[in-house]
């Protein structure tokens, strides 16, 4: 079996933090090695979830920007949601990904501002359509790796201060 690459930062981060942050005697060079487990393992989700989390972000935009074209008053962004709503991804790299994405917000913004100036209750769902879109948005880009490794830097920066507590103790 061969492992991923998502297993394999996990191990890195992993052992940074349950072996090396510890032996660490500078406060300085504890909280470096912490922080570059954190971002370890912050990749290592990104690499696991990034394409699929893309890709949902890119079809949500373009089925609220298809089904929100009734209220919209300008024609040329009328014709520009309706060509991005027709879009598909064909190229699932990253970056073509990242870029889709990027042109999908910045119409959605757009749009936001568009549909903010028109009256009517039409106007508004579609409003608390696209926020409800940019909540979603948010929380995919949670990370659970955060909390988890703030727990782990958590229990060796306690470990370490009982340990600095013991031997002040020791201390005639």
């Amino acid at each position: 079996m061969r492992p991923s690459g998502e297993y394999i930062l996990q191990a890195v981060a992993t052992a940074l933090i349950t072996e090396y942050v510890p032996a660490m005697t500078a406060d300085k060079a504890q909280a470096e090695l912490g922080l570059f487990a954190l971002l370890i393992g912050v990749v290592s989700e990104e690499m696991e979830r990034g394409t699929a989390r893309r890709v949902e972000e890119n079809k949500e935009l373009r089925g609220l920007f298809a089904e929100s074209l009734s209220v919209v008053e300008d024609e040329d962004l009328k014709n520009r949601l309706s060509k991005a709503a027709e879009g598909e991804e064909t190229d699932y790299r990253v970056s073509a990904l990242d870029k889709a994405n990027c042109d999908l917000l910045e119409l959605l913004t757009e749009f936001h501002g568009h549909v903010e100036g028109i009256e009517g209750e039409g106007a508004r769902k579609v409003e608390e359509a696209i926020w409800k879109a940019l909540e979603n948005w948010t929380k995919r880009r949670e990370f659970a790796t955060t909390e988890t490794f703030t727990q782990m830097l958590l229990g060796s920066a306690v470990e370490k201060a009982l340990e600095k507590e013991a031997a002040l103790a020791d201390t005639p």
